[in-house]
């Protein structure tokens, strides 16, 4: 399966979009470029609560490789269910949603990739990217990482796996949205 890994341009967020038509998302992989695989997903709606979250079992890639600073037991994959299972309910949660994404071209390619290569066809509305809100609004040009954007505003941070990262990347819209307003 071949799948364009060059995206167009993800938009930054607008602070009028984080509403109840939106969704925050975030996604942990395996691979890299056309062969990238999502492991982990979870989905928060925008009063902070996580919807969705699941582990998924790979198929085209070896489990993340034991680190220092793993952040997934080879346990928790033992019982996880394959995409295709994960996919009817994640499509119907997203369907005409506008999802939101720290690094939104990164889950954006990631997603894509992953329906690509099941023949699967994205619902959603669009994305936005809550990182080039975040840069927009420190008047940075440089990307930063959820951590460093989060501690610029006191919060605490995301830890690379996808329900802690959607909570944080939630506390920073709120902390955004709520210092303009």
């Amino acid at each position: 399966m071949f799948y364009n890994t060059k995206q167009f341009y993800t938009p930054a967020l607008e602070r009028s979009e984080f509403n109840e038509r939106a969704l925050i998302i975030d996604t942990e992989t395996v691979g890299a470029g056309p062969l990238i695989e999502i492991i982990e997903l979870a989905l928060g709606d925008t009063g902070g609560q996580i919807i969705y979250q699941t582990i998924v079992q790979p198929v085209f890639n070896p489990l993340p490789r034991p680190a220092k600073h793993q952040r997934f037991a080879r346990s928790e994959f033992a019982d996880a269910p394959l995409w295709s299972a994960v996919w009817p309910e994640v499509s119907s949660l997203i369907d005409n949603k506008l999802l939101i994404a720290y690094n939104a071209a990164f889950d954006r390619r990631a997603l894509t990739a992953t329906c690509s290569r099941y023949g699967q066809v994205s619902p959603e509305r669009g994305w936005r990217c809550a990182m080039q809100l975040v840069k927009q609004a420190t008047g940075t040009k440089k990307s930063i990482t959820l951590e460093e954007a989060c501690a610029h505003y006191g919060l605490e941070g995301g830890n690379h796996r996808a329900g802690r990262d959607v909570e944080a990347t939630y506390q920073l819209l709120k902390a955004l949205v709520s210092a303009v307003a």
